[in-house]
């Protein structure tokens, strides 16, 4: 279940469980705060699929993110949806994520972009890491970029 935590906005998962290999993960690890930064994607949309996010036994806490010089996020994944057709090739969402792609080369913290649209649509040159959602859903694209991103570390903090 999301609920609201003490800022604007965020969620996360309250007692979630994730087994590993059998055994429950357990850490003295302060957790990682990945913050999702939405482009052109409703806020009330991803609520309803930020709950079903893995949480690693709450070793990932989740939030949705308006600050752009938000430090505080271990982890920033700028969810892109391309605007609309009728702009031609401009995508005014993804300039404005690439901009803030560009800003976090400078910053502590990983930011990747999650795509969903045509990919002839993206600025030249596009900044950081960016992974296309094809068919896939923004879910399925998110989870998938945090189980090989993130996953490997979180097992290494143990």
């Amino acid at each position: 279940m999301i609920q609201a935590t003490a800022r604007r906005s965020s969620f996360h998962a309250q007692g979630a469980r994730v087994f590993y290999r059998g055994n429950p993960v357990y850490t003295q690890a302060a957790p990682l705060r990945i913050g999702l930064r939405l482009w052109g994607i409703d806020e009330y949309e991803v609520l309803r699929w930020g709950e079903r996010l893995p949480t690693l036994g709450e070793r990932i806490v989740w939030d949705i993110v308006h600050d752009p010089d938000s430090d505080d996020a271990g982890m920033v994944i700028h969810l892109v949806r391309s605007s609309a057709a009728t702009l031609g090739s401009f995508c005014w969402n993804c300039v404005g994520a690439n901009r803030a792609m560009y800003r976090a080369t400078r910053s502590s913290s990983l930011n990747v972009a999650v795509f969903s649209g045509d990919p002839r649509r993206l600025p030249t040159p596009s900044y950081g890491l960016w992974a296309m959602a094809g068919r896939r859903s923004e879910a399925e694209t998110v989870h998938e970029v945090v189980r090989t991103l993130v996953f490997p570390r979180m097992m290494d903090t143990r």
